[in-house]
């Protein structure tokens, strides 16, 4: 049956040519256990662990997982890319698309469909039509005929945080649901308190949900979209922001969060899994800020980008494979997913949690519990070609131009343009 069983998995799914020997001749780092890479630290890690010993506990049968925190998303592309030369590989790691799509090329990465909707080992389609269409779908890449490569782990959408006693002694009674009525109320904000609105943290992902949520695209049959009129109204309403010196560009880090739960603006814009932060730092004035989705150019068809990390399995003996991807399923099973979410902040990505009696009771605690659960039906991911991570940086370093007035809105959207387009030509 174990012969069998580990011959359905290699198969079915593609990772070897012939179900013969490994494509690439790579090795575990450990034999006697399934090494996960992640990222998780303090009471994430922990609860991580937690969730890793139960299954271990009912899968005895099976090679244990064993977790690894090896340093943030770009230590770990580090090690991974080591791992590869050495062909010496955990059994899976923690991966963002872009770094994905680097990986795959080698061989490295198992190709998921076959174990996907394997009538033995994956899902049924009930079970795939459970998941929220947009956390699959970022996991087929389209460099390589969109095929999956990895699986969905910590997911969370782009939000808008704002804080009701600021808008309150502007005068002002509800967040903005446009972003016209954005840079009105940020102007408020400037005439009659006489402070910043909007501490920015430029990042591509936030502008990216902005063109998201203005109706556009950032990319189309592998072409840059950075220069259409959604694209760079987005870019001109930072550099209104900049100019009206309505927003200010953070120093780095958390900064924003922080005058956020000073009081000192009205309006940042971060990952929804931001939200344990900002309740520290809000703990006894809940009833003074709220998180909602953020602003639109049509709120009757509303967009946001999606955020988050997948797992990605590496091509190492049969049993190591076998193993990871019953841990994937198990972990994202809905009543684990619940678990997840409640514990830490990320989002159930399933449609059934909304069913959950715990994930209910957690949304009737605060007005807002459930605003970032309800973005998901809207959520969508970004590209994930090989490349995107340089498009990434490009992309800030432009929101940076245009705060800091060296370059307009437009001119800067042009100029991301061009280069996004030679780095995905290369």
């Amino acid at each position: 049956m174990r012969k069998v069983l580990c011959a359905a998995i290699l198969c079915g799914s593609g990772m070897f040519l012939g179900c013969g020997a490994p494509r690439e001749g790579f090795q575990p780092v450990d034999k006697d256990s399934v090494v996960f890479w992640d990222r998780q630290v303090t009471e994430s890690a922990e609860f991580l662990k937690q969730i890793v010993d139960e299954f271990n506990a009912a899968h005895k049968e099976a090679i244990p997982i064993k977790v690894e925190r090896a340093g943030g998303y770009d230590d770990i592309f580090r090690k991974v890319t080591a791992s590869i030369r050495a062909r010496v590989l955990p059994g899976m790691a923690v991966s963002y698309e872009n770094m994905t799509a680097q990986y795959i090329p080698t061989g490295a990465v198992a190709q998921l469909d076959g174990l996907v909707t394997d009538p033995d080992l994956g899902f049924s389609k009930e079970q795939l039509d459970d998941f929220f269409p947009a956390v699959l779908d970022t996991n087929r890449y389209t460099d390589f005929n969109g095929k999956m490569y990895s699986f969905p782990y910590t997911k969370s959408v782009l939000m808008m945080y704002f804080n009701k006693a600021v808008l309150a002694q502007a005068g002002i009674s509800a967040p903005p649901a446009t972003w016209d009525e954005f840079l009105d109320q940020c102007r408020v904000v400037k005439a009659k308190l006489g402070k910043f609105a909007y501490a920015v943290n430029p990042d591509c992902s936030t502008l990216d949900g902005m063109i998201f949520s203005l109706g556009g695209e950032v990319i189309r049959n592998g072409i840059p979209l950075y220069d259409t009129p959604e694209s760079i109204r987005a870019f001109e309403i930072y550099e209104s922001l900049a100019k009206e010196k309505l927003a200010y560009q953070i120093a780095g880090g958390y900064d924003d969060q922080i005058a956020f739960g000073k009081n000192e603006v009205a309006f940042i814009f971060r990952t929804s899994s931001g939200r344990p932060h900002v309740t520290m730092l809000m703990q006894d004035r809940m009833d003074q800020w709220g998180m909602t989705r953020i602003p639109q150019a049509d709120p009757g068809r509303p967009a946001t980008v999606l955020f988050g990390g997948n797992i990605c399995i590496f091509n190492n003996s049969p049993e190591q494979i076998r193993a990871a991807w019953a841990f994937i399923k198990y972990f994202t099973a809905p009543e684990i997913m619940v678990r997840w979410a409640l514990g830490t902040g990320y989002l159930p990505f399933r449609k059934s949690a909304a069913e959950h009696p715990d994930m209910k009771r957690f949304w009737g605690e605060w007005d807002y519990n459930r605003a970032a659960f309800d973005c998901l039906s809207f959520a969508r991911p970004e590209p994930n070609l090989a490349g995107w991570q340089r498009v990434r940086e490009y992309a800030a370093g432009a929101l940076r131009k245009v705060l800091e007035g060296s370059l307009t809105g437009r001119a800067a959207a042009l100029e991301l343009q061009q280069q996004a387009a030679a780095i995905l030509k290369q």
